[in-house]
């Protein structure tokens, strides 16, 4: 649901900011971020887990405290008012900072609290999920959440404290930390070459067939060293997700390249095998953490990226 800035009131309105310091509830402040942050109620009251109407006693509480309007409710979205938009700021600020109080406060302690992640699916299933359970281990007192999408996010909007990355990032003002770097690599099925003829050379894959990539597209250029232009290889069947490439070609359904953490085991395993080693031009793929708030303020921040630094890229 979108939410809108609202013109109308234009007023200089200072006063009531300064009362957001002494005497409202952090949970009706977060209350009130939340709502915006999701786009309205109904979805606000999902994430958390509790009644629409519950968060609406917290908002109701607010404007009453601040005596201003700072949402106007519709039946199809909600509105934030000049007063709703500077106390949003106010707030924001204000909860980071009751975070990192609660971080000096418990300074000795382990690092304990939620931590939400956002990452890759293919990184996660291949590098973060086996290897989850040592840091549990040493951390048990940090909650993770983990959400799985390949798209560049919003760090604010999906609520994740931490987003990681494959590839170029484009210009941001975000804070990131590099994580290391994949090779790619060229594999089928060693099923797939027995009944369609093994390779002798890269011109020879014209004559097999390709699992492509839906996006990026550059994942299905094959170019190799040697030779001028791109080796052109008929497509089989093109899928959206990583993970469906691979099943398909563990499947026998052609060739494709992939990130060498996707794949290393099923080499080990002789699943797959590569082609041409050393052969494949084409630029390692960087792996980057995203966050926002800077690690000395949140310790259990901090310590899950040390942890993916020792892990990196599988």
């Amino acid at each position: 649901m979108p939410v809108a800035i609202c013109c109308e009131n234009r007023q200089v309105w200072n006063g009531s900011l300064q009362k957001l310091h002494e005497l409202l509830r952090m949970g009706d402040l977060a209350a009130f971020v939340g709502i915006v942050d999701d786009g309205g109620f109904a979805e606000s009251a999902r994430r958390r887990g509790v009644s629409a109407s519950t968060l609406s006693r917290s908002v109701t509480r607010l404007e009453e405290q601040l005596k201003v309007t700072l949402l106007r409710r519709t039946t199809r979205s909600i509105e934030i008012t000049p007063e709703g938009a500077a106390v949003l700021a106010e707030a924001r600020e204000i909860l980071d900072r009751s975070e990192t109080l609660q971080e000096i406060a418990t300074s000795g302690q382990a690092p304990a609290g939620p931590l939400r992640v956002n990452a890759p699916v293919p990184y996660v299933l291949h590098v973060l999920a086996p290897r989850l359970a040592e840091f549990r281990a040493e951390y048990p007192g940090i909650q993770l959440s983990i959400d799985m999408t390949d798209a560049l996010v919003d760090l604010i909007g999906s609520h994740a404290d931490v987003a990681i990355r494959l590839g170029q990032l484009p210009d941001s003002d975000m804070l990131h930390r590099p994580l290391g770097r994949t090779a790619w690599k060229l594999v089928a099925a060693p099923e797939y070459l027995d009944r369609n003829g093994w390779p002798k050379t890269p011109t020879d894959l014209a004559k097999l067939e390709q699992v492509r990539f839906a996006a990026p597209d550059h994942i299905n250029t094959l170019r190799f060293a040697g030779l001028s232009t791109p080796v052109t290889v008929p497509p089989s069947v093109t899928a959206g997700n990583g993970e469906a490439v691979r099943q398909m070609v563990l499947g026998g359904l052609g060739i494709a390249r992939f990130s060498d953490f996707m794949i290393a085991d099923d080499i080990d395993a002789g699943r797959l095998v590569e082609l041409f080693p050393g052969q494949l031009d084409a630029t390692p793929l960087d792996i980057s953490a995203l966050y926002l708030t800077r690690v000395s303020g949140l310790r259990r921040l901090g310590v899950f990226l040390d942890w993916l630094g020792t892990i990196g890229a599988g």
